[in-house]
């Protein structure tokens, strides 16, 4: 409503962003409340006509923003986004008055308010999306690989014939157990291809992403032999091992920081592998960090690690020896 030039320059420094985008102009009220009940938009931005003379008299101008509330998630994002675009058009009106009246802004007490974002100054999402990308590739590799080892025999039958052959019964486990690891680990040399592939940086020693990309995977080929002694064909191993898979992901901090979950689903964030891998493959990714910083992480996917693959060889024994 007050098409002037300071307008023109409000709507562009939102339009100028990329969380928002120009649906229409509207002329009046009754315009903006079909666009908002239709979806048609799901944001007003409402500039009074006396906005520009405010200004120019120096009063307070004001401009209204109506947000479709169905969406709350949406509806608080846009409205932080609209505080810090006016924000910076309001700073830009009292600077620009302070200079015309010859005040030198550098003079002038404050905070000389300076970010730096540590690790990833640009900020590219692509870095920590690649990093737990190969996270997950070794969750759902370890765990296929695992359930799928000792399915397979008794799927076939051959199960039985192992155990009438010399073979014994912690032999038999041995080689379900460290071949599943040794295959994943030298898996993940592959994922190396897709980090160079997007420029991802690795700050850390590969070698000791590999060396905790081990720990990790004694915990999920427990889990695995798990998953293998209760399912008695392939495709119930490879169900629940996908069940098994999207719990890692949840409970490892992946998809929404563990911060915000309740206190016994943090409790229960200790015990899974992934969450504990998680944070060492940032650290010797994005931060650079070593054995020396991440040493606590490391004893937690071992202990957590041996107990669960304990788990495992204990019900896949008595399994066998049945």
């Amino acid at each position: 409503m007050n098409r002037t030039y300071v307008s023109r320059d409000l709507v562009d420094g939102f339009m100028s962003t990329e969380y928002f985008n120009l649906h229409s102009y509207a002329v009046n009220m009754k315009e903006v409340e079909d666009a908002i009940d239709h979806a048609d938009a799901r944001i007003a931005l409402i500039i009074p006509a006396d906005f520009t003379r405010n200004l120019n008299d120096e009063k307070p101008a004001k401009v209204q923003m109506i947000c479709d509330g169905t969406d709350g998630n949406l509806a608080g994002q846009a409205l932080g986004f609209a505080e810090r675009i006016i924000a910076s058009f309001n700073e830009d009106i009292v600077i620009d008055r302070l200079k015309k009246k010859g005040i030198d802004i550098s003079q002038l007490p404050g905070i000389d308010n300076r970010s730096r974002i540590l690790y990833n100054q640009e900020m590219q999402g692509v870095y920590y999306v690649v990093i737990y990308h190969i996270v997950v590739a070794g969750l759902i590799g370890g765990l296929l690989l695992s359930s799928t080892a000792l399915v397979r025999e008794k799927e076939r039958g051959t199960i039985d014939q192992l155990m009438v052959t010399p073979t014994r019964s912690w032999e038999l486990l041995l080689a379900k157990t460290i071949t599943p690891i040794l295959i994943s680990v030298l898996a993940t040399v592959f994922s190396f291809l897709v980090v160079f592939y997007f420029g991802v940086p690795c700050r850390g020693n590969p070698a000791e992403f590999l060396l905790f990309m081990a720990f990790f995977l004694i915990g999920i080929t427990g889990i695995g032999i798990c998953i293998g002694v209760f399912c008695s064909n392939m495709l119930q191993a490879i169900l629940l091992s996908f069940a098994v898979w999207f719990g890692g992901i949840f409970m490892a901090g992946i998809v929404t920081p563990i911060d915000n979950y309740v206190p016994v689903l943090k409790s229960i964030a200790q015990v899974i592998p992934t969450y504990h891998f998680n944070i060492a493959a940032s650290g010797i990714f994005q931060k650079g960090v070593g054995m020396a910083v991440l040493w606590p992480e490391a004893l937690k996917l071992v202990l957590t690690g041996v107990g669960l693959l304990a788990i495992g060889c204990i019900m896949a024994y008595r399994e066998f020896k049945q």
